[in-house]
């Protein structure tokens, strides 16, 4: 440590410094309960206090006046309504070739957008294939 930072270590009353500002700091939050470290800084500074926002929130969390109502976050959209609808039997079982021609015919549904991606600019696409040659039978927009 340099001899300058000694003697104004020496000079200045840091512990005076720090019980003035927990009381000050303690002040502001009985009358905003909602206010975080950043908004206390902000206030104190607007009181004429110069305070670092590392100080306060040292200070803060020291003293157990940190603010806790932001902190649980909120659950995400969930639009999961359970088994809606039948659900067909898995007759396929993986078994994807086959020797008879339109024995085993399959499709899908594909949701395709553009531009902005709302609603209006979105279109579905349904595609049946026959297994047997693989080739597409019918397709419709």
């Amino acid at each position: 440590m340099s001899s300058s930072s000694y003697h104004d270590a020496l000079k200045r009353n840091y512990q005076q410094l720090s019980t003035d500002l927990v009381e000050d700091i303690r002040k502001i939050r009985q009358t905003n309960p909602d206010y975080g470290y950043r908004t206390v800084t902000l206030k104190l500074c607007r009181q004429g206090k110069i305070v670092n926002h590392k100080a306060v929130l040292r200070i803060m969390k020291a003293n157990g006046l940190l603010c806790h109502v932001f902190d649980r976050r909120t659950a995400k959209y969930n639009s999961y309504h359970g088994n809606v609808g039948k659900i067909t039997p898995n007759s396929i079982n993986r078994r994807f070739k086959t020797d008879l021609s339109f024995q085993k015919v399959v499709t899908d549904v594909t949701e395709m957008r553009w531009g902005q991606q709302t609603t209006k600019e979105r279109a579905y696409f349904t595609g049946y294939v026959d297994l047997y040659s693989s080739e597409v039978l019918e397709w419709n927009f």
